[in-house]
């Protein structure tokens, strides 16, 4: 420790911090704009500058690290002037466009003139008049607002490791560009627009819509995947105007992705229904909430008492809270008698690895998943392990992943080939017996592993075998995959035989919406007398129900998401469209059918801790979860990957910006990828005579789909890839997860 005045005031500080983070302990304010908690010390704004009694040269207080017995001023009539001097030279290029900026009201640059008390600026300042530029779907770049502090150029290096942007041009020429001056298109994360101090960086969906000081703001945790990002809702009324970063809060440490930071638009959507509708005369027709609630309480009764509890099965999705998915149970055990709910979510795998542990690790092995398109804030932990703590990353994937700058070794190929390539890495052999000697050396391994796919189940239970001292990432997908089944739900084998064969005749199905869930997709619903679904939109199992009933989103209610990591956060209404949330739906059921449901979140939250022994001692606010095992069950050694006979291999991949239902209704993601296109190689493509936005046949399977093209040159030849969570891609998926295929070009 290191024991220092800051302004009179003695502070003792750990010996790596700067005079910054020693006078934000004393309580002293240092104005600052380059610097960033998440950066590497910068330096380059000078408005931080300090002085040390006894040394004649000013310093940065962001990059000026503590020393013994220092006397550090912030504040002298000096620095007061030299930092005027600073903010007017910053100025001399900026344009004064402060009515019309989006930035007005948050802009550092604004607040920084105020507190300097500048009021005229000496030198004539001389805007550029450079256009703004467009070319990004999420991002405004307008360059003359730029004050090269850096900060969007060193989040992409350091945190997002794509170094999309970079200062170009030397001297008076210098600006933020991209290479050779191509268009800018990058992982669209938005964290350069999170950290732009000026202007010069807007959110486009955002633009021109409001003014920060009308928008009011509420802590949550975003409901688009697994991730369980803190943010920040920043709302007017009954719309949501914008997603925010919170980098003080949350284990995201304030990094958001595409989805999170731009996808939330289908909450204001104006396709989301109001009413409730229950079919008549084959037709679905509005109804109110009561007579939607009587009519399944009803036809639950009557088929209860006709074929037995058992009949009546309950399906939750992941996008119910804790809460909700706890009171579902309750309705299916206690108030209707049958077994339980069900849920399409894996019962095999629980968490073991947070993002600290992959943050800290000393070796990485990524199996079987593209993990920064299918979480990316599990992907920014695994790419911090490589860069920040060089720890060796091993990527097992049939394409190449972006990962591959950070890789100590990619193993791509087949689908077939990287199977057979896990092999040899569970048992030692071949090449991959190096990793497996890395792996067991290593002090804090971890592994990050797809759990919805059983054989790779068999892969990282043999791994784990081979190294007891590692660590299981499951790369869960939705924003409550964990938490339902926390919460009981079962394993929806039984359900999926009961449908089939007949003996389940009601479903009440809240969320889910199996007809885009790969194992789901061909299952036909016809044979149910009641199908009761609750859902924010008109799904395509909404539009097969016999009553449907609107909800409110994540947004819209409270409760609490159990991340992939295995933590429980709160989740907090910040809008209120006037739909129920599922909560007040199972309550409501519940009591036409003769029980007693609270649906108050905190009554909820109660109960949970009496009667769920693993949250028993839960802290809803972060607290992470100790599971009793990280995999568990018997897993048969996969033989081969794909089946088929055709040319091609085809396996599901990964979309950064599309996860399932949820960001399907985002008129934002949707600009950039609004519909299922195959991926293939440019020398399959060139093989085929196929070029981007061609029309192609996939016949896998006995079904054939058509969809567009897109060549991307980090596939593999003779590979081809669709993402799941498409009605046309779930079915293909749903006769099994890798095929060999056929392609015919189309037209």
């Amino acid at each position: 420790m290191v024991t220092l005045k800051i302004d009179g005031i003695q502070v003792e500080v750990p010996k790596d911090y700067t005079i910054l983070q020693a006078a934000e302990k004393a309580g002293v304010h240092i104005p600052v704009l380059c610097h960033d908690s998440r950066l590497n010390p910068f330096g380059a704004c000078r408005v931080c500058l300090i002085e040390a009694v006894g040394n004649p040269r000013m310093m940065t207080a962001c990059t000026t690290p503590v020393a013994p017995d220092m006397d550090i001023l912030t504040n002298t009539e000096k620095l007061q002037r030299i930092r005027k001097t600073v903010i007017e030279l910053l100025l001399v290029n900026h344009p004064l466009e402060c009515p019309v900026c989006d930035k007005g009201g948050e802009c550092t640059l604004q607040d920084l003139t105020y507190e300097v008390g500048l009021t005229k600026v000496r030198f004539d300042a001389k805007p550029a008049d450079t256009p703004v530029d467009h070319t990004n779907p999420f991002i405004e770049r307008d360059v003359d607002r730029c004050v090269l502090c850096g900060r969007c150029v060193r989040i992409c290096d350091e945190v997002v490791n794509i170094q999309a942007i970079s200062f170009i041009n030397r001297g008076m020429e210098t600006m933020i560009g991209t290479a050779f001056d191509q268009p800018w298109n990058c992982e669209f994360c938005g964290q350069c627009i999170s950290v732009c101090p000026v202007g010069s960086l807007n959110n486009r969906v955002y633009l021109f819509k409001n003014r920060p000081w009308n928008l009011e703001k509420t802590d949550s945790v975003c409901g688009l995947c697994g991730c369980g990002c803190y943010i920040e809702l920043e709302t007017e009324g009954s719309e949501l105007y914008r997603m925010g970063e919170l980098p003080e809060k949350g284990a995201n440490h304030g990094n958001l992705c595409a989805k999170g930071r731009f996808g939330f638009e289908f909450v204001n959507s104006v396709k989301r229904e109001t009413s409730a509708k229950v079919r008549a005369a084959g037709e679905l027709a509005d109804a109110d909430f009561d007579q939607a609630v009587v009519t399944v309480a009803e036809k639950v009764k009557s088929i209860r008492a006709q074929h037995g509890a058992e009949a009546v099965a309950v399906l939750v999705s992941p996008r119910l809270t804790n809460e909700e998915a706890f009171l579902a149970n309750k309705l299916a055990k206690e108030v209707i008698g049958t077994g339980g709910m069900y849920a399409l979510e894996p019962h095999s795998s629980l968490p073991e690895a947070t993002y600290a542990d992959i943050e800290k690790s000393d070796a990485v092995a990524v199996l079987n998943i593209d993990v920064t398109e299918a979480n990316p804030i599990l992907g920014l932990a695994v790419r911090a392990a490589a860069r920040m703590n060089e720890a060796p990353l091993y990527v097992f994937y049939p394409s190449e992943t972006a990962l591959k700058r950070l890789a100590e070794k990619q193993f791509t190929g087949t689908p077939d080939e990287v199977y057979a390539s896990m092999t040899r890495l569970v048992e030692g052999q071949g090449a991959e017996a190096a990793v497996l000697e890395v792996l067991k050396k290593a002090e804090k391994p971890v592994a990050v592993y797809n759990p919805y796919n059983t054989a790779d189940l068999w892969f990282v239970s043999e791994l784990k075998k081979q190294v007891p001292a590692l660590k299981l990432a499951a790369a869960r997908a939705k924003a409550n995959s964990q938490g339902i089944v926390d919460m009981g739900a079962l394993d929806a084998a039984k359900l999926k035989e009961g449908i089939q064969n007949k003996t389940i005749k009601a479903l009440l199905c809240f969320g889910e919406n199996p007809a885009v869930r790969t194992g789901w997709a061909d299952l036909s619903l016809d044979s149910l007398e009641l199908l009761a679904v609750t859902d924010p939109f008109m799904s395509e199992t909404a539009k097969k129900a016999s009553v449907y009933i609107p909800v409110a989103t994540y947004a819209e209610k409270d409760g609490s998401f159990t991340s992939l990591e295995g933590r429980v956060q709160t989740v907090n209404r910040a809008l209120c469209k006037g739909l129920k949330t599922d909560a007040e739906v199972v309550a409501a059921l519940a009591a036409r059918l003769g029980g007693s449901l609270p649906s108050c979140s905190c009554e909820v939250r109660e109960l949970i801790r009496k009667e769920v022994p693993l949250y028993k001692e839960a802290d809803f606010d972060g607290g992470v979860i100790s599971y009793p095992y990280a995999v568990k069950g018997e897993f048969e050694k996969p033989a081969k990957a794909a089946a088929g006979e055709g040319a091609y291999f085809l396996y599901p991949s990964s979309l950064r910006l599309h996860s399932g239902s949820y960001t399907r209704w985002s008129p934002d993601l949707a600009k950039v990828y609004g519909e299922p296109k195959l991926e293939i190689s440019p020398a399959d493509a060139e093989a085929l005579g196929l070029g981007d936005g061609d029309a192609v046949s996939v016949s896998a399977a006995g079904i054939t789909k058509v969809f567009k093209v897109h060549v991307e040159k980090h596939m593999t030849k003779g590979c081809a890839a669709l993402p799941e969570d498409y009605v046309d891609t779930a079915q293909i998926f749903s006769k099994g997860r890798y095929h060999k295929v056929s392609l015919g070009k189309k037209g």
